[in-house]
């Protein structure tokens, strides 16, 4: 993984992280009061949810939430990448 791509994937994992936020305190009024809106504006578009979608609320978090562990995965695993896997040493006296 070159350092753009590190670089785009933290700015991913950032802003899976405030959407799950923000759906997490609009699914939270919509429980406690039954009426609430969030918006979410990202690079694939503009969504909105309402009181209405308290399913799809949770499945938005979900989706998001699968995809920022597979984001971070790709991330420890991008680091771990070397040549030498394992080095056997051998002394010779």
């Amino acid at each position: 993984m070159t350092t753009e791509q590190k670089r785009k994937t933290l700015q991913r994992i950032a802003e899976i992280e405030r959407d799950v936020e923000t759906l997490k305190k609009a699914r939270t009024e919509v429980a406690a009061s039954g009426y609430a809106s969030a918006t979410l504006a990202s690079g694939g578009g503009s969504r909105s949810y309402t009181r209405l979608d308290l399913s799809k609320i949770t499945e938005a978090i979900s989706a998001l939430t699968s995809e920022l562990k597979k984001l971070k995965s790709a991330l420890r695993t991008a680091g771990q990448q070397t040549l030498w896997q394992n080095v056997h040493v051998i002394y010779d006296m």
